[in-house]
């Protein structure tokens, strides 16, 4: 039976995600694209470090609660015995990884009178650092950290997430950009861009599709709740590839309204991507 601790557990975990991904895509984004860009870096900037912030307190609470799922009430939040187990677990360890990670992150982010950016390689490089400290949280816990197949889940785990992480916060800087920067220097970040997510967005299925054959014990798991989810998953990842594919195509060259709308929906498609990978991995098992 799932109680309050539990849905609201599983709310901040799928806003925890959501504001993760924001930054960690975020600082992905600055750390390939930022010495190309000239007006929008702030705005971008800003972005990146208000939703590494929130992510914290988001990320925060949802370590909290472990606490409070244990002993079957809120009051466990305040309990030190449980609280100690929880942070001393697997998804304390996630924990503590996430958070550096996105320390990381805000602290590498550039300040808006930061002018040097583009001439300081290490900035960049502590903001990588920062994507893959956060993206290596994700195999410390969970089904993937638990399965007999770990050591060959764990790589392809991280590539799944860094890759996502990317794609996902690059959209509303992609937005930004196109607002604020000249045509013509917008339309080339945005093609720069598409050609990285075509190399790189596909092996985001390739590693899906590895998991799903290393964790699922069988057929009969589609039949319940984990594989439904997982299916739904899979057709809304499907969806977006061909989403994505065609507005690139369409309303790349444009950098205009038509392209900005195209990215508004497709944050909207992977953010319930997003939400329904938060309620599989919180509820769900795969045996």
């Amino acid at each position: 039976m799932i109680e309050w601790p539990d849905v609201i557990s599983g709310l901040l975990r799928a806003l925890g995600f959501l504001l993760l991904f924001q930054a960690a895509g975020t600082a992905a984004f600055l750390a390939i694209f930022g010495p190309s860009l000239t007006r929008s870096r702030p705005a971008i900037t800003r972005l990146g470090l208000m939703a590494a912030v929130l992510a914290m307190v988001a990320v925060t609470g949802h370590s909290l609660l472990d606490a409070a799922r244990m002993a079957g009430d809120f009051r466990g939040v305040l309990n030190p015995a449980m609280q100690k187990i929880a942070m001393i677990s697997s998804s304390g360890a996630a924990f503590a990884c996430r958070m550096a990670g996105l320390v990381i992150v805000a602290l590498a982010f550039p300040r808006a009178n930061d002018h040097t950016f583009s001439t300081r390689p290490a900035r960049r490089l502590a903001l990588a650092l920062g994507v893959l400290v956060a993206a290596a949280s994700f195999p410390l816990t969970g089904h993937t950290s638990v399965s007999p197949s770990r050591l060959a889940l764990a790589p392809t785990l991280l590539a799944h997430v860094a890759i996502g992480m990317f794609w996902f916060g690059s959209l509303l800087p992609l937005y930004l950009l196109s607002l604020a920067e000249p045509r013509e220097l917008a339309v080339r970040l945005i093609e720069a861009f598409s050609k990285a997510a075509v190399r790189s967005v596909p092996l985001i299925l390739v590693a899906g599709l590895v998991m799903t054959a290393l964790l699922v014990p069988g057929w009969s798991v589609f039949t319940q709740p984990y594989g439904q989810l997982l299916l739904l998953k899979l057709a809304l990842f499907a969806i977006l590839m061909l989403l994505a594919a065609a507005n690139r195509w369409r309303f790349g060259r444009q950098a205009g309204p038509a392209f900005r709308k195209a990215v508004a929906l497709e944050v909207g498609l992977i953010s319930c991507v997003l939400v329904v990978t938060a309620g599989l991995t919180e509820f769900f098992s795969p045996e």
